[in-house]
């Protein structure tokens, strides 16, 4: 599949009303389509697109937000943040793994260049998902480490 470049960051954005903000500040982790019943419910799509990135790079530059603390059906838990204004889902980070956050690409200022090189959850996937040849899937929810969606994208984008 022919993929966009990846831009250099820092990657900014933010939620529907504008008042939370923030950035990402270093190279993605992974980009990936999460096909799961929660992800569908939790934003009336049939995925949800999510850049994993290192949680030292993020920043909430501003804006108040609610917290729901979720448990998925691996068990794991996260903590999903709303923009206590509209409601958007902005970023969520799980509690396992306190290094990461996952962004949710809607709220990037440019999602233009985002195509996910991993789905997972593929068994829940909608028959309208289009999942590329060359992704990376995975019939339910990836190994905890995530190493799995983290070779997935050096595979496609590797490091210079």
């Amino acid at each position: 599949m022919d993929r966009p470049d990846l831009p250099a960051p820092p990657y900014r954005g933010g939620c529907l009303c504008g008042a939370v903000r923030y950035s990402y500040n270093a190279r993605p982790r992974s980009l990936i389509a999460c096909h799961c019943r929660d992800c569908q419910k939790q934003t009336g799509a049939t995925n949800l697109l999510t850049l994993i990135g290192d949680r030292a790079a993020f920043a909430h530059e501003q804006g108040d937000v609610l917290r729901f603390r979720k448990r998925a059906d691996s068990g794991r838990e996260a903590d999903y943040v709303r923009c206590a204004k509209c409601g958007v889902r902005v970023w969520h980070e799980p509690l396992a793994a306190p290094e990461y956050c996952f962004i949710a690409v809607g709220t990037l200022d440019d999602p233009s260049w985002v195509i996910p090189v991993a789905h997972i959850w593929r068994s829940r996937a909608a028959p309208s998902a289009l999942i590329p040849d060359d992704a990376y899937t995975t019939p339910q929810g990836p190994a905890a480490d995530r190493a799995d969606l983290f070779a997935a994208f050096d595979r496609v984008y590797p490091r210079a």
